[in-house]
């Protein structure tokens, strides 16, 4: 009889502000369990322009077709170059939704990164029509923080799918909004 047990991995870091550590096999294979839960076939990942996502997925329903493909990242600090690949990706074909995955970080975190400069990566979040999902592949969870699938069916299965940072934005930074209405005027 063995004697010994394996320790639990250890998911949360330790440090200043809380974070969940997965490896991008794990987070690929729970996003890959999600899609086809949610009803998505996944495809072969190739080239849509001049970028290859990490993962592609479809469905039909009806006379509809969508189409999914997406960026998997297991740090924020990556979060930026991959919502660029994917703003590339949503330029080359509009009809694709795009998405960033990442673990789920600490929401201070999250909030300070998305509120910097004015809400500049918010707000270039949405004005490119990409979306950014937590994944826990430990509580088998996921959250779309940011945006919405053109597949409205889809948010059925997320966790907390109520849950948006838009109304965060909207009561926490008015000025924010206020700014940019005020700036795109002015353009015009």
């Amino acid at each position: 009889m063995n004697d010994k047990v394996e320790a639990p991995k250890q998911r949360v870091s330790d440090g200043e502000f809380r974070h969940y550590v997965f490896g991008l096999s794990e987070l690929r294979t729970e996003t890959e369990s999600f899609l086809r839960r949610a009803g998505y076939e996944l495809k072969p990942s190739k080239f849509i322009g001049l970028v290859q996502p990490d993962f592609r997925a479809k469905r039909k329903a009806g006379n509809n077709s969508f189409e999914l493909a997406g960026m998997i990242r297991e740090k924020m600090e990556e979060a930026l170059d991959a919502l660029i690949k994917l703003a590339a990706i949503k330029a080359a074909n509009k009809d694709v939704d795009c998405v960033l995955v990442l673990p789920p970080i600490n929401e201070y975190l999250l909030i300070e990164w998305l509120t910097e400069e004015k809400g500049r990566w918010y707000f270039g979040t949405k004005d490119s029509r990409l979306m950014i999902w937590f994944c826990n592949p430990d509580d088998h969870t996921m959250i779309c923080v940011i945006g919405t699938a053109a597949d409205r069916d889809m948010a059925k299965h997320f966790y907390m799918s109520r849950m948006s940072f838009d109304e965060y934005i909207a009561v926490r930074h008015q000025d924010f909004i206020r700014d940019r209405i005020l700036a795109e005027e002015e353009e015009d």
